[in-house]
């Protein structure tokens, strides 16, 4: 048997190795590295600076420890305390969550929006929504949902989770399957608006032939031609709103 299978058995039943000696902790670092490990190390000496350096995460005490410690650590802990350590793993599992959420919903919106985008501009000649529509689209996918789901602070439960793997994809399966699950449920709603909206609500126009009929109709329908076609669109933009804006709370549950 060889000696990376042997410390791999090792490795695998080992969680904490404390009171260890500085040879020790660059010992089960290398080792780690070589059967394609993590491993974060603590130390506060002089002997504790390449353990420090080879290690993925180096966590130094910052008012007890060396000043060569401190240069080669990754993370400095002000107060030498070590629960800082589990607070800064929170946060940092936290924001990558946090970034998650927000992929997600900007992901959902995007394809919304550009397929409802094509689909008016393919079959009525023009898109449903407005420019000023499509810059309050942006205004919420890129500012309020940036501040609804990237702000939110640690749960308590954030450490029981399992770990994220180096090759994991930063969109896992669960996300696809909410972007792609809201999104056509987004589709299915705009495009039941968009071609039955009119007979729905009573908007009195012919949404497929009013673009080409502007030449043959009165002055009072063409007066009242605009104002009817623009009730319709921003019912659609009012509605793809509030679908976006209640799917915020769905997106801040990864895979909701």
């Amino acid at each position: 048997m060889t000696r990376p299978a042997e410390f791999r058995k090792i490795a695998d039943k080992l969680k904490v190795l404390a009171r260890a000696t500085p040879e020790d902790k660059f010992t089960f670092a290398v080792g780690m590295k070589n059967i394609q490990g993590s491993i974060a190390v603590t130390a506060d000496g002089i002997n504790d600076v390449q353990a420090l350096k080879y290690a993925n995460v180096g966590f130094c005490m910052g008012l007890n420890g060396c000043q060569v410690a401190k240069e080669s650590a990754d993370i400095i802990l002000l107060d030498d305390n070590f629960t800082s350590v589990f607070r800064a793993c929170q946060w940092g599992r936290n924001i990558y969550d946090n970034v998650r959420k927000f992929i997600q919903f900007q992901l959902t919106v995007n394809i919304s929006t550009l397929f409802i985008v094509f689909l008016g501009g393919a079959t009525l000649g023009e898109s449903p929504f407005s420019v000023i529509q499509l810059l309050w689209v942006n205004m919420v996918m890129d500012t309020l949902a940036a501040i609804a789901l990237s702000t939110e602070p640690p749960h308590p439960t954030e450490l029981q989770k399992n770990r994220t793997k180096r090759q994991e994809r930063v969109v896992v399966n669960e996300m696809w399957r909410s972007i792609l699950s809201q999104s056509g449920y987004q589709i299915l709603v705009m495009i039941i608006l968009l071609y039955l909206g009119p007979m729905m609500f009573d908007i009195e126009y012919d949404m497929i032939n009013a673009p080409f009929q502007l030449g043959s109709n009165t002055q009072a329908e063409l007066s009242k031609l605009p104002t009817s076609r623009l009730v319709h669109y921003t019912f659609l933009f009012h509605t793809f709103m509030m679908m976006n804006l209640f799917n915020q709370i769905n997106c801040r549950k990864l895979g909701a």
